[in-house]
């Protein structure tokens, strides 16, 4: 049985990834414009897509937590699902618009500061964690690593991958954010790796 308006959230709940894709097709311009609201203003569509991935990541991690019925069919159903999935979307952009205000900021004494503590014991921790992501990256299955190669380091779009690998975009944006998520766990009692943005755009 295909995926439709009155199975998808249980395919969902089931974790069919089709569903995801049915929901991108559907309601992909909804998120992406609540995302931009709040995140338009910084005039980078690098920024938009990460937080789209993650707010996609979220919806297929808690969709457990919606107490709808499956068929958005149904009388008031639909608009019940887009207030939920549009509160996520709301959620996590405010998250981000926070993070990068707070990194403008650190940047902004950073750069007022003539002279620089980093010491070299510390750049040399930090090159040896980079190395370490570098590693992971490539330990990562093919398609993955491909796509992490292609977002991260290429800086292609989630459009040029998707069709450059014959996936979904919903596919790309899962790969992503499952990926940065397991990097992130890894990486998150390393305050050097945590903060190093440029090394890799995935946390």
């Amino acid at each position: 049985m295909g995926i439709t308006e009155k199975n998808f959230i249980h395919k969902i709940k089931v974790k069919d990834p089709q569903a995801m894709d049915f929901l991108v097709n559907k309601y992909g311009r909804l998120l992406y414009t609540v995302i931009y609201k709040t995140l338009g203003s910084f005039n980078d569509k690098g920024i938009l897509e990460e937080c789209m991935n993650d707010v996609l990541l979220n919806i297929w991690e808690n969709i457990e937590k919606y107490s709808g019925e499956y068929n958005i069919k149904l009388e008031g159903e639909e608009r019940k699902f887009k207030n939920w999935i549009c509160v996520i979307a709301r959620y996590k952009s405010i998250d981000y618009y926070r993070k990068l205000v707070n990194e403008k900021r650190v940047l902004q004494f950073e750069e007022c500061n003539e002279v620089s503590d980093f010491s070299i014991e510390e750049s040399l921790i930090l090159k040896e964690q980079k190395e370490e992501l570098y590693n992971d990256i490539n330990k990562m299955n093919d398609t993955d690593k491909k796509i992490f190669i292609m977002r991260y380091y290429l800086e292609q779009s989630i459009e040029d991958i998707a069709a450059s690998l014959k996936l979904s975009k919903s596919s790309v944006y899962t790969r992503l954010s499952r990926g940065r998520s397991q990097l992130k766990s890894k990486y998150k009692e390393s305050k050097e790796v945590y903060s190093d943005e440029k090394c890799i755009r995935a946390f």
